[in-house]
């Protein structure tokens, strides 16, 4: 089969479009025709600096149809799924995909849609019901602040704590100001303005997807609002293990797999309270310009890799 293949540490440069072993399904397992897989920033980080001892296939989203059903998965052959992985290796023709992670996706999402879901929407999901303890629905009168409110993990934040019923201000360029008020932001920040937060705030949650000032943040909560970061530097994670003893909770999130969660987040798309908004689609051996654009910082949404 055909996959994006890196043999070394690096950037873009470092892609090659190569013959590889298909895989099979195991037990427990699922094998997938891939439909589609995204770009997440996460993905050229590591290949930057993990060492490798053979080749590596970047990407840990996907959509596929169901192949071949391995002893034990539960599913059946022609079905549509959608996962996150635990590990590396969608940028491929075929991925093999553990059954427990796999859930099939709504015809409300296209296969482009399905695969740029998992990684940023239960990244959002998780921060905000996990670490921030906001409940998925009658959160009216909570405040919640996405910072990064345009990009991947930012705008299905925005539109998982509207769909709870909270009151979502969002910060973004001003270019973007109309899309995250689409998305349903009650109120835009422009970060490149001056005096931004005069007269915003407080707020009872915070979801920073950007790797902003922690501390600064932290100081536009509410007496016992949380904030959560989806980009922890040290002196965050530090400081999240004083939280027994401030009001002001600090923490982070490390997104893992969690197909209830990625249920959760199909029903919204559903019922129409949830889109995933797709900046550019690429084909599999363009996934190095991909990258590139991943790379600056300033994409809007997803970037899709297309595959079959």
């Amino acid at each position: 089969m055909k996959a994006m293949v890196y043999r070394s540490r690096g950037g873009p440069e470092k892609l090659r479009l190569a013959e590889v072993p298909r895989p099979v399904a195991g037990p427990g397992q699922v094998l997938l025709r891939t439909l589609a897989t995204a770009v997440n920033p996460v993905d050229w980080k590591l290949a930057k600096v993990v060492p490798r001892f053979g080749p590596g296939i970047p990407g840990r989203e996907v959509s596929g149809d169901a192949v071949e059903v391995g002893p034990g998965a539960g599913f059946a052959v022609g079905l549509r799924l959608h996962a996150l992985l635990g590990r590396a290796g969608c940028a491929a023709e075929f991925v093999a995909v553990d059954a427990a992670v796999a859930v099939p996706f709504p015809p409300e999402l296209d296969p482009g849609q399905a695969a740029a879901l998992p990684l940023a929407g239960l990244t959002a999901l998780q921060a905000l019901r996990d670490k921030a303890r906001l409940p998925l629905e009658g959160a009216s009168g909570v405040r919640v602040l996405v910072v990064g409110a345009s990009g991947g993990v930012g705008h299905l934040g925005v539109q998982i704590a509207r769909a709870a019923g909270c009151t979502v201000t969002g910060v973004c360029s001003a270019g973007n100001a109309d899309l995250v008020r689409d998305l349903g932001a009650a109120d835009v920040i422009d970060y490149r303005q001056a005096g931004m937060w005069e007269g915003r705030g407080p707020w009872d949650v915070i979801l920073d997807a950007v790797g902003q000032d922690w501390a600064a943040l932290a100081s536009r909560l509410t007496p016992h609002g949380r904030l959560v970061s989806a980009l922890p530097g040290p002196g965050l994670i530090l400081r999240s293990l004083a939280n027994g003893l401030t009001p002001r909770k600090v923490d982070w999130v490390m997104c893992k797999p969690d197909a209830a969660g990625l249920r959760h987040l199909d029903a919204l798309a559903a019922a129409g309270q949830l889109r995933v908004v797709v900046e550019r689609r690429f084909r599999l051996e363009e996934l190095p310009l991909a990258w590139e654009r991943s790379m600056t910082g300033r994409t809007v949404g997803k970037l899709v890799i297309e595959v079959g």
